[in-house]
């Protein structure tokens, strides 16, 4: 009997097909977003108010990352770190580049003796690493480029001060941001426009968050703006300041973006600051290249250019899972070796037989996103099966033969009745025969998981294919197919997941395999049952992320023949 572990691991972050299957969700209609202010101006959407007071509609996206504002931008970065009192200050410079294909080249070039140290480490490091923790900072300003319409268009507001001046206000979008840059879901935006042109941006938080080794619980960021020959409107300065605690200690956290120069197929290059474009010219400079981009998903980049969430391509995960079943019998046939299959239905009677089986399993799963939507994974595991047989004993074989024992001899068949019995053989009387069974198997299996999804609402299937094959036994079973049709819904702020939906599990009508070798019987031992079980049982669960990498899952079965838990715990990557 083949019984496995399903994952639901899988089962995250599947709002990313909002957009990719834009087609579904038209057809449910079209969603008009407004908002309202202290001028009484509701019923305006987002991009009107925008047009209204001149703000670009990519000035959203210069929040998130600098990054945006060009496909070919020099920045100089300045980070300070302070922990209980001790200071330390280190400086590098991004350099980002876009082929004619849209993708983009990321470099990180520094002078060594611009990375501070203390205690040996560098201070850039978000985590107490080496110089590679300046990719942390660098791929979370790509990762925020990448989702950089992730604004919440339903928040945005004007205020009218008098004068030329107005306030916009808008909030980031609590969807599509991924766990290790979700904290953006907290921000609160503010844009000063004077005479429709865009003078500043100041951004802050409604609640703490972790960034690295610190928790910030007081996050302001400011940007002041100026324009391009072009009319292209650009950031003069950005500045970051994090404060909060680190390691038990107050603690801060200051980043200072500086643009040093664009490169404009219309303008040419534009130079912001001539001292520092001749630093980061400097030949002796070093460079690191940031590995931004992974094979899988396909489609990944395209789907991430429309701000939406996708999980990490790759990921491990180990799960247990307790299966309890309630199985009725149809009919009984044994394989005795050369002897060929007998039926015992005549001895026992199906219908008064059920037995009880428990079956544990521990499996290992390695999974792979192909495409944003879709998941391909590998099982191995060990499953160990206990069951009780309680078989309805009818006795009519051998009261057959103790009647005609007794026609022969009289008494005869009586005799011998009583004789089984005092050997503790009562073969000549009915009731019910419990018989034990302890089984191990090996398991192997592959599945596969699609899914799509809109805001906080999911849908996935979920189809795994597994083999069983009993210890100290050659040949494997013929299959089972397990699919799992599941709807969910995101508690977004907790990075966690409900789901409900059915499992169903492709038993067929008969169990049979062989017991392995019997010396008596010269052959080997082979069972062939007709069973009654309901193949559908619900299903109800929940999965959590937890940080970066980490996630928990458990789900819980229950239907009319069986019920199981399964809990696994998975790390991405």
């Amino acid at each position: 009997m083949a019984l496995l572990n399903i994952n639901c691991e899988t089962f995250t972050r599947y709002k990313f097909l909002a957009n990719t299957l834009c087609l579904l969700i038209l057809t449910m209609g079209v969603v008009d977003f407004s908002y309202a202010d202290s001028e009484s101006q509701q019923g305006i959407e987002d991009e009107d108010i925008f047009e209204k007071y001149g703000i670009p509609k990519e000035l959203p996206k210069f929040g998130l990352s600098s990054l945006t504002q060009g496909d070919h931008i020099v920045e100089h970065v300045k980070k300070t770190n302070t922990i209980a009192g001790e200071e330390t200050t280190s400086s590098f410079y991004l350099v980002q580049t876009t082929d004619t294909k849209g993708n983009v080249d990321i470099r990180i070039k520094y002078f060594p003796s611009d990375i501070k140290a203390v205690d040996g480490q560098p201070s850039l490091a978000e985590d107490g690493g080496t110089v590679d923790s300046i990719e942390y900072l660098t791929k979370t300003e790509y990762k925020l480029r990448q989702y950089a319409e992730s604004y919440d268009k339903s928040s945005v507001t004007a205020e009218e001060l008098g004068g030329g001046k107005v306030i916009v206000r808008f909030n980031y979008s609590k969807y599509a941001l991924p766990q290790d840059i979700a904290y953006f879901r907290f921000m609160q935006v503010e844009i000063v426009v004077i005479d429709r042109n865009p003078i500043s941006m100041k951004i802050t938080n409604s609640a703490p968050f972790d960034y690295g080794e610190h928790k910030i619980e007081r996050y302001t960021q400011k940007m002041k703006f100026e324009r391009l020959d072009n009319g292209q409107l650009v950031i003069k300065k950005k500045t970051i300041l994090g404060e909060g605690t680190a390691k038990g200690e107050p603690s801060s956290l200051l980043v200072e973006i500086e643009p040093v120069a664009f490169y404009d197929n219309e303008l040419g290059t534009i130079v912001r600051n001539p001292d520092l474009l001749a630093k980061v010219s400097d030949p002796r400079i070093r460079e690191e290249r940031v590995e931004v981009d992974s094979v899988f998903p396909l489609m990944g980049d395209l789907v991430r250019r429309q701000g939406i969430d996708i999980p990490m391509p790759y990921g491990i995960s180990v799960a247990y899972r307790n299966q309890n079943m309630d199985v009725d019998f149809t009919d009984f046939n044994l394989g005795l070796g050369a002897l060929g299959f007998v039926n015992l239905d005549k001895d026992f009677d199906p219908s008064q037989s059920v037995a009880s089986v428990q079956a544990e399993s521990f499996s290992l799963r390695g999974d792979v996103f192909i495409l944003p939507f879709w998941n391909v994974y590998g099982l191995l595991g060990k499953i160990k099966v206990r069951a009780d047989v309680d078989a309805q004993y009818t006795a009519e074989t051998m009261n057959e033969i103790k009647n005609s024992l007794n026609n022969r001899v009289p008494g005869l068949g009586n005799s011998l009745c009583k004789t089984l019995s005092d050997n503790n053989l009562p073969f000549c009387s009915s009731g019910k025969l419990r018989v034990p069974l302890s089984l191990n198997y090996d398991m192997v299996g592959v599945g596969t998981t699609l899914a799509v999804g809109y805001k906080e609402f999911f849908a996935t299937i979920n189809a795994t294919f597994t083999q069983t094959k009993l210890e100290g036994n050659d040949s494997w079973s013929d299959g089972l197919v397990v699919v799992q049709p599941m709807l969910g819904y995101q508690l977004v702020d907790y990075r966690a997941q409900l789901l409900f939906g059915a499992e169903y599990q492709g038993l067929d009508a008969t169990m049979s395999g062989s017991l392995g070798y019997v010396d008596s019987l010269q052959g080997d031992f082979d069972y062939d049952v007709g069973i009654d079980i309901n193949q559908w049982a619900y299903l109800v669960g929940f999965n959590k992320q937890i940080g970066r990498h980490y996630t928990i899952s458990a789900l819980y079965n229950f239907g009319e023949t069986r019920d199981a838990f399964t809990v696994s715990f998975g790390y991405r990557f």
